[in-house]
This record gives C-alpha cells, structure tokens and sequence, in this order.
C-alpha cells in the first residue's frame, strides 16, 4: 500500500462536509445573484475592437484564426502563405470605424 491510500483510509467519511447543513436546510434569505440588462456605456472618442465594425470584427477573427493554425505564416517577421497575406490584406483594408 501506498502511503496516500493508507492515510485515505485513516480518514474519517464525509470530512469535508462535516458541519455544514444539508441543502434542504440551508438559509434561503442568502442574497441571489439575478440577471440584469447590459448597461449602455457612453460613446467613446476612441475606437477598439468593442466598437468596432462587425466586418473589421470578422477580418480579424478569420486573419488571427489562420495565423495561428498555419505553419507557415509568421507574424512577427510578416511571413505569411498565400491565403495568411490575403487574409492580412482583407483584415488591414477593412475600416475599424464606420464612416459617417
């Protein structure tokens, strides 16, 4: 026998519910945590990937995608295949702010 199993076995049952009430007994004046509408935030001067156009969200999304899988695509030195530079292209050329 191991030393674990001997001192799993030295241990009495149920050790670490001891002291606690069951479930059907357990206070239910607890505060409960409730679902509640998404607060609005003010527009911001600044463009990110929150507010950013669903079109530049998807470019990005596919770019990042592929970059990671593929192995001969390399970022940080601007290698890419074929697919990985049109995707970058697409993803570079896509506004991230809708024009007004």
């Amino acid at each position: 026998m191991s030393l674990l199993s001997d001192l799993l076995n030295r241990m009495p049952p149920n050790a670490a519910g001891a002291g606690k009430p069951p479930m059907a007994k357990r206070s239910l004046d607890r505060p409960r945590l409730v679902l509640v509408e998404p607060v609005q935030l003010p527009a911001s001067p600044y463009t990110n990937a929150a507010n950013a156009t669903p079109e530049w969200r998807q470019a990005r999304d596919q770019y990042i995608s592929h970059v990671m899988t593929c192995r001969r695509c390399y970022a940080p030195g601007g290698r890419y295949c074929l697919i990985g530079a049109d995707l970058r292209a697409t993803y570079d050329n896509i506004p991230m702010k809708a024009e007004r």
